[in-house]
């Protein structure tokens, strides 16, 4: 809002420059980028496009600012800038007129609902893959980073105008080891039996034999048949976590549809058709420089490891290394099982391919999971190629999967308590699962709250202190910092601002009518009403840039920000004021528009915004 007006206002300056013929029209299409300034001192924004644009317009960087600053303080009534100041090298500092700044309070407001979404004269239509943890376990404390960081995503590029669709892939193969093993523990643990040396433990794998026996077990269950049972209510308990922590899915997608279907084996026969799958009895392997740059290639005749145990027949191989992977994969194993690559190429073809197939891909993998990035990669690249096997039409198959598929990978999360590592698992051995984490800060932080009302304090706590770090550092979890009702627990502090806003609210309307149309806002003048002015506006911004690099994290930082910028409005500019009844309408009106974006901002994170919130080391209004 804002910083756009002042980018047009920019762009309009530099296309009279080059009218006037002052300046060579490269320049008017130099990027304009406004930035906040390192101190106030310094005006509100600044803007460096003469360093940008001085090699385009053949000038000193300063002199060029010196023209800029020229061209943009005319006599406009209708420019939101005050006062221009060329600052070092060429920086232009911008000093706006508050009357200017406070105009945008009403549009805030009018906007409601819809503001924080930007219009998009290009929207994709983006499938994000998020969680997708095998259907042998529960959603764990390591896997709600993961499930936060997804569905805050999802959002912010809904609100970016993009089309999305949120999903989850079931990897319920039966041609699994993993799956078999568990469904061989549940077979044991329901008939009394130890479990197997390379079996699951703990206590959800009996709680579900437990619940596959009370279902009643046919004479001729086999390991099959447990493992759909098994799976099914693993399944079940998984979406259950997952609602609890506020994630839902468009799309669960089951693995084993695509095998039912006969699509991996249409898939695995046109990739060899192609050319870019084959049984020869070896594997390339390659040594990767930097920017994927290959310094080494060998070639490894026949060879037996995890992926391609002994067999009778040969090995399928997947040429992975003609699209940039580390190494060839195994498609089918010499044994005959096929692999999991196997699945994901004809997975990744039916979102391509599907009545509103997906224009982009997102696919978000925890940290152990780096080297799917090559071969998922890979993998797209293999499908969009044509019959053509050279490298130059391999080069190109390569660079549109780039395009069409992005793998995201976040990093460990480590729960700290009394400030250590804190291992987060139960006493007994088990895994600490998430609705363990969200049980425990609910009961903490809203003891008397009915079981509704801890669920959603634990839920909301645990997004937000997931998402105030950048998905691709390792983040501390400290859980001491999250049960506290204190200005020091960010979350709280944030949704204190919600509920203080809307409790002076609730008192103005005991004798102050609402007025926002009839406000006069040029009234709001002050500093601090200008600061949260501001901070309000920033909010598309934030979407924007969020919705290019997914830093969901900074979302997280701008509504303590802005719970911070109105706290200090609130301590500075008290709201009301009957001796001053049309600066109480003005500041009322900053108030709702500030409380807009706040419950903007919390809807993208999945965290709600409470009207009433008690804080045990906050004094009450």
């Amino acid at each position: 809002m804002l910083r756009d007006a002042l980018q047009h206002t920019i762009e309009t300056a530099v296309a009279a420059l080059v009218r006037e013929g002052r300046l060579p029209a490269a320049v008017a299409d130099a990027p304009v980028e406004i930035s906040d300034t390192k101190s106030p001192e310094h005006g509100d924004y600044a803007c460096n496009l003469a360093m940008v644009a001085a090699k385009r317009a053949g000038m000193n960087p300063r002199a060029l600012g010196e023209a800029l600053k020229e061209a943009l303080s005319g006599e406009d009534e209708r420019s939101p800038i005050a006062a221009v100041e060329v600052a070092g090298p060429g920086f232009l500092n911008l000093r706006l007129k508050p009357e200017a700044i406070a105009a945008y309070v009403p549009q805030v407001i009018e906007k409601g609902d819809a503001f924080g979404q930007i219009e998009n004269p290009d929207p994709q239509r983006i499938n994000v893959e998020f969680v997708s943890v095998n259907p042998n376990g529960p959603i764990t404390i390591g896997s709600g980073r993961g499930a936060a960081f997804g569905s805050a995503l999802c959002n912010v590029l809904q609100a970016a105008g993009n089309v999305v669709h949120r999903e989850y892939y079931i990897n319920d193969g039966v041609n699994s080891e993993q799956m078999r093993q568990f469904a061989v523990s549940v077979e044991a643990l329901s008939k009394g039996l130890p479990v197997p040396e390379r079996g699951y433990k703990g206590e959800y794998v009996q709680d579900v034999a437990d619940q596959v026996k009370a279902s009643g077990i046919p004479e001729d269950a086999d390991v099959p048949w447990y493992q759909q049972a098994s799976q099914d209510l693993m399944i079940e308990r998984q979406r259950g976590d997952l609602d609890a922590f506020g994630v839902h899915f468009d799309t669960w997608f089951s693995e084993q549809s695509l095998h039912n279907q006969g699509i991996v084996a249409d898939r695995i026969a046109h990739l060899k058709g192609t050319g870019v799958a084959d049984e020869e009895p070896y594997r390339t392997k390659l040594k990767l420089g930097k920017g994927g740059v290959v310094e080494e290639t060998t070639r490894e005749e026949q060879v037996t490891d995890e992926d391609d145990v002994a067999g009778e027949g040969t090995t399928l191989w997947l040429r992975s290394t003609k699209f940039g992977d580390d190494m060839d994969r195994v498609l089918r194993r010499r044994d005959g099982r096929l692999t999991y690559i196997a699945s994901d190429v004809s997975y990744h073809e039916d979102k391509l391919t599907r009545p509103e197939g997906a224009t982009k891909m997102i696919t978000i993998l925890g940290p152990d999971h780096h080297g799917y990035i090559g071969r998922l990669t890979a993998v797209v690249a293999a499908l969009l190629r044509g019959p053509e096997d050279s490298p130059e039409a391999n080069a190109a198959a390569l660079a549109t999967a780039k395009e069409k598929l992005e793998v995201v990978i976040y990093q460990l999360v480590r729960f700290l308590k009394d400030g250590k590592p804190a291992p987060m698992r139960k006493r007994d051995g088990n895994i600490y699962e998430l609705r363990d984490l969200i049980d425990e800060l609910g009961k903490s932080l809203n003891p008397d709250g009915t079981p509704d009302e801890r669920r959603t304090t634990g839920r909301d706590v645990a997004r937000f202190f997931y998402l105030m770090r950048s998905h691709d550092t390792t983040m501390d979890f400290d859980i001491d910092l999250a049960t506290q009702q204190s200005d020091e627990n960010p979350v709280f502090y944030a949704q204190y601002a919600h509920a203080r806003i809307c409790s002076v609210i609730r008192k103005a309307s005991e004798t102050q009518p609402s007025s926002v149309g009839e406000a006069d806002y040029a009234l709001l003048t002050h500093p601090r009403e200008t600061a949260l002015v501001k901070k309000v506006l920033d909010l598309p911004w934030e979407v924007g840039r969020v919705a290019k690099d997914y830093g969901v994290h900074r979302l997280a930082n701008y509504a303590v920000e802005l719970a911070r910028s109105y706290h200090h409005f609130y301590d500075a500019c008290r709201v009301i004021q009957p001796e001053q009844p049309e600066l109480t309408k003005a500041r009322l009106a900053l108030c709702e528009a500030t409380a807009v974006a706040l419950r903007a901002v919390f809807a993208l994170l999945g965290v709600s915004a409470p009207e009433r919130l008690e804080r045990r080391e906050l004094a009450p209004e």
